[in-house]
């Protein structure tokens, strides 16, 4: 229900059609949001490789001129300043120019890639995963593909698994985020890839 309610367009958004994304314009010129549509089939391509998977549905994704309209239609998350934001099956993406950061900079910041990583986990695991786990292998793939280590020069991190699965959303995002990383890639270092998309099929079941 929320996932439809979501993709009801009104008469004053903007919408361009991508091969296997929706892009609808909340504010954003039309510039932005083609280049947003470009990184989501780019990203299409490199996590599919990655995965072994290509949804074959067209993904609804809403691109955001200002933090601000960001907030408006996700009041859950108002006050904080994020790049993104995948729920229920829709990608929100918030223009670069918001970070004051070129397109190069945007590219490789992996952010557009994070979040449809977790799209690709969702379908794959059947939404049977909890939001350290999710949240570590988006944050895997960006390193993966753009060389992006999230919190690389951060002390220690003291959370232990328990402490991530028991209520990741009040500790410390930085620092859960950092562990979360720091747990995923250990799984890929010591079982690999093949073994982690085995995973991901035995979560769904």
């Amino acid at each position: 229900f929320a996932y439809y309610k979501s993709t009801g367009f009104s008469s004053v958004d903007s919408i361009i059609h991508k091969p296997h994304f929706t892009i609808i314009n909340r504010g954003s010129d039309e510039e932005t949001a083609d280049y947003i549509g470009e990184l989501l089939e780019e990203s299409y391509s490199l996590i599919g490789e990655e995965f072994d998977y290509y949804p074959n549905y067209n993904i609804p994704v809403y691109v955001y001129d200002s933090i601000e309209e960001f907030w408006k239609y996700n009041r859950a998350l108002t006050g904080q300043a994020v790049m993104g934001l995948y729920n229920m099956g829709i990608i929100h993406i918030v223009a670069p120019h918001v970070f004051s950061m070129t397109p190069e900079e945007y590219e490789s910041s992996g952010a557009v890639l994070h979040e449809y990583t977790h799209l690709v986990v969702d379908d794959l695991t059947g939404g049977n995963m909890e939001i350290w786990f999710t949240e570590g292998m988006a944050l895997y793939q960006e390193y993966n593909i753009y060389g992006v280590e999230w919190g690389q020069h951060m002390e220690e991190v003291n959370y232990s698994l328990e402490d991530l699965r028991e209520d990741f959303m009040a500790l410390d995002s930085e620092k859960a985020y950092r562990k979360s990383f720091l747990i995923v890639k250990e799984i890929y270092n010591n079982l690999g890839k093949d073994k982690v998309l085995d995973l991901l099929k035995e979560l769904k079941h």
